[in-house]
């Protein structure tokens, strides 16, 4: 039994319930649930499978009886001459007709009832194991469109909250801006500095107004984008906790998340299946020049107007064996389109395999540096705040200008928007690995889900730095 990956996520449940008095929120599965009954791209995808699956039943009705009837209607007209002294019969009468010449018209009437039961074709057969095949492919096609929106509705999820992380933080950096030139209008109206001080602060001042809107702008963008995916209006939404677990991927060992992929990840068994099947497709038509056995029956039954002759019945049954000797060179052209095909699909699944191989390394390359990417951002956010203050105090004491407070709270407010923004950069790499390993599930969102405050209040600005100030003290500061 081949080794599964338990994925990053699943450890991160299990911190959670070693948490006591930890609450559960819902907004992510939510929206998940949500967009499940209305996402666009997962019901398409829903009824191409449903489309696709009829290939077997259409296959295998080549090997169940074939039972056809038709019926014909005619006005004919017999034309009869008895020159050479010998009687004329009809077509399907055994009635002699008198040797004279004429012409007779008549009504007839023919029925014809016929069973065939396929005992044998190859080509028939291939075709059955390439419709299987075809359908093993639909599978894995709508497997990867139910992984594809966990991973997409997340993503959408996630984006809305970086956006909401990154218009507080904007507005916060300019209030601080703007009370900082309030502050040096000031000192330059009593005399404690400098012009320069001024014209330094409204320019950072200035900046900060652009990035608002800019800001706003990929705020609403990002609810619309989550919004297209539940069909409801995006508000509120739940946003992360301050702290969240930060587990290794387990398995610990890059190549056992890609034999993982290699074995289990849906788009590349969706291209291997269609491989096999373009494979198939080469011998069903190399079949079409091979000979078919059929078991056939049927049942005729003609009927003449009494000018035309006697009415008939002919039934019969027997062995049909049909080879299609030549077929004007279209078999061989067939099957060299079939080779052709089969190849380009080959030559794409390899490409595919390549490419999921490169992107479960950068997958997992992406969770482990996460973590200390996030830790390191939120220690570059503690130092820039702490240079903040010390700026501030500098400033005050005459060893530091105007300028160095001010480069110090843009670092800052920097290094805050580059911690926000790794949070949400691990936890869509983790499940960005889950979905190449072919594992990520509903449980998997289930498990961020619990990181959520639920009902929290969307304050004006960012949540505290872990160990640093809060938004409100951060403003204080810098103001001071």
């Amino acid at each position: 039994m081949r080794k599964r990956a338990t994925g990053v996520l699943g450890s991160m449940v299990c911190v959670l319930w070693a948490a006591p008095g930890a609450v559960r929120a819902n907004d992510l599965l939510d929206a998940y649930r949500q967009a499940q009954a209305q996402d666009t791209t997962l019901d398409a995808a829903l009824h191409q499978r449903g489309a696709a699956i009829e290939a077997r039943p259409q296959a295998l009705a080549a090997f169940l009886p074939q039972l056809d009837a038709n019926a014909n209607f005619a006005r004919d007209k017999i034309s009869s001459s008895g020159d050479n002294g010998n009687p004329t019969s009809l077509p399907g009468s055994t009635a002699p007709q008198a040797s004279s010449s004429g012409t007779v018209f008549g009504n007839s009437a023919v029925y014809a009832l016929t069973l065939n039961q396929q005992i044998w074709s190859f080509q028939s057969f291939h075709k059955l194991a390439e419709a299987n095949l075809q359908v093993a492919q639909a599978e894995a096609t709508y497997r990867d469109a139910q992984q594809s929106l966990i991973l997409r509705v997340a993503t959408a999820y996630f984006n809305v909250l970086a956006a909401e992380d990154t218009l507080r933080t904007n507005q916060l950096e300019r209030e601080a801006y703007g009370e900082m030139l309030r502050q040096a209008r000031k000192r330059v109206e009593n005399g404690l500095s400098p012009q320069t001080d001024v014209k330094e602060a409204q320019s950072f001042y200035d900046v900060t107004a652009a990035s608002v809107i800019d800001a706003d702008s990929a705020l609403d963008d990002a609810r619309r984008a989550l919004s297209e995916l539940t069909a409801r209006e995006t508000r509120d939404i739940a946003p992360l906790k301050d702290e969240i677990p930060l587990p290794q991927p387990d398995p610990a060992r890059p190549e056992d998340w890609v034999q993982s992929a290699l074995q289990d990840n849906y788009v590349l068994s969706a291209a291997n299946l269609q491989a096999q099947a373009a494979q198939r497709d080469i011998s069903a038509n190399r079949a079409r020049g091979l000979p078919t056995l059929s078991l056939q029956g049927s049942v005729n039954k003609y009927d003449y107007s009494s000018q035309l002759g006697n009415n008939e019945r002919d039934d019969r049954v027997g062995v049909v064996v049909d080879w299609p000797l030549f077929q004007g060179g279209t078999v061989a052209s067939l099957v060299r389109q079939a080779k052709n095909t089969y190849e380009q699909l080959r030559a794409q699944y390899e490409g595919k395999r390549r490419d999921i191989e490169r992107q479960t390394h950068a997958a997992y390359r992406g969770v482990v540096s996460g973590i200390e990417k996030i830790r390191s951002n939120r220690q570059a956010a503690d130092s820039n705040r702490d240079a903040v203050e010390a700026s501030r105090i500098a400033l005050e004491v005459g060893t530091r200008n105007e300028f160095s407070l001010l480069q110090a709270q843009t670092n800052y407010y920097d290094a805050l928007r580059s911690y926000y923004q790794s949070r949400y950069d691990y936890l869509t790499n983790s499940l960005t690995l889950k979905q190449l390993a072919g594992r990520l599930s509903e449980a998997d969102l289930g498990a961020i889900d619990a990181f959520l405050v639920r009902g929290a209040a969307v304050s004006a600005a960012p949540s505290a730095v872990s160990g640093g100030l809060s938004a409100d003290t951060a403003t204080n500061t810098a103001s001071k």
